[in-house]
């Protein structure tokens, strides 16, 4: 749910039957404009006013919080000013009260605009378990991406702090995801030297595994940028990518395995930390498991044999006529690793229970 939020109210007046000597004085116009600033209590920046030939002033006065800016005519008695601050309306009031009653003019023409924007006051948040969805207050917004694959936000909730949503799916959030990385993270053992990460742009996978294993080599198969500039940005995950043993693709997971494969690259393991949204029964779950079917083939290929591989693979059931990502990526484990094992782990911030499959070739 979004609501306006206010952030200044915008003045743009125009005095008409000025003097022309005092209107056509540049010391005279950043004179006034700087005290009705100083009236106000607003922070100067910046001054710069100008003098046009023959006559004519235009100048501004960059404040904190916006500007105060002139415009004038002095063969036609005219001044057109602008004001803007997002301090509260009453400050911004004096600058313009000021500018009014010092400057000699006979008429005026006054408008004020609210400037602001839509606030998200919440968000609905998928509960696929039983086609639901639970609404989330928003504390704060600090970003919202839209990319050429996805809409990435990251918003800092009430109970779950920081989170990064792609397509107002959670993600990570800082509160618990921990769980998230020790689940996914549970077959890394101190023997394992290369390790695949597919997705993982958030960074806090391979930070778990740096963790863990100090000499590990990690390479991430991210595909979109953004997600790891939200992860520098917003949640402290620089320190991981500059790490000397994590290597960042930006790139396609399949086309990345295909290369790869050709290249004879072996990893210990392979995790994959891919979105795992239900989809329609139809057209999408047969182009959902064509994927996978194809992103597995690709994967035994460049594992080590006694290799292991870690899904996360969402909710385990959901309402018809969704299916689960669960439900495409059980059978291949099944067919194509041993010592297959599923574990379930209630991840706060998903508000559900989350599957992690495991499997070793």
């Amino acid at each position: 749910m979004r609501t306006k939020k206010i952030k200044g109210k915008h003045f743009v007046f125009d005095l008409y039957g000025c003097d022309a000597h005092e209107v056509d004085s540049p010391e005279g116009l950043e004179k006034l404009m700087v005290e009705a600033a100083n009236a106000a209590s607003m922070e100067i920046l910046h001054v710069y006013i100008h003098r046009f030939s023959p006559h004519g002033v235009t100048g501004v006065v960059v404040l904190s919080t916006s500007h105060i800016s002139v415009h004038t005519w002095p063969e036609y008695g005219y001044a057109a000013f602008d004001v803007f601050s997002c301090s509260d309306e009453d400050r911004t009031r004096l600058a313009v009260d000021y500018i009014v009653n010092k400057l000699q003019h006979n008429r005026k023409r006054m408008h004020a605009v609210d400037r602001g924007y839509a606030e998200l006051a919440t968000i609905s948040i998928p509960v696929y378990k039983n086609d639901t969805k639970k609404e989330i207050k928003v504390l704060k917004k600090l970003a919202e991406i839209k990319t050429p694959f996805q809409t990435i936000q990251v918003l800092d909730l009430e109970k779950f702090g920081k989170t990064l949503l792609i397509d107002g799916i959670t993600q990570v959030s800082e509160s618990d995801t921990y769980l998230y990385d020790e689940a996914i993270t549970k077959r890394l053992s101190s023997d394992d030297k290369e390790v695949l990460i597919l997705g993982g742009g958030d960074g806090y996978v391979a930070g778990k595994i740096l963790k863990d294993n100090p000499t590990a080599r990690i390479t991430i198969v991210e595909m979109d940028p953004e997600v790891v500039y939200c992860a520098k940005t917003y949640f402290g995950q620089t320190p991981v990518f500059e790490n000397p043993n994590v290597e960042l693709i930006i790139g396609d997971a399949i086309q990345f395995l295909e290369v790869a494969a050709k290249s004879e690259r072996v990893f210990d393991g392979i995790i994959v930390d891919l979105t795992d949204n239900p989809v329609g029964s139809g057209r999408a779950l047969t182009k959902l498991r064509s994927f996978y079917t194809k992103l597995f083939d690709l994967s035994l290929a460049v594992l080590a044999d006694g290799g292991w591989v870690s899904s996360q693979a969402g909710v385990k059931k959901t309402r018809r006529p969704l299916a689960t990502t669960y439900e495409v990526l059980m059978p291949l484990f099944e067919k194509n690793l041993q010592m297959i094992e599923e574990q379930q782990v209630l991840i706060p911030s998903f508000l559900e229970e989350n599957t992690f499959l495991y499997g070793t070739k």
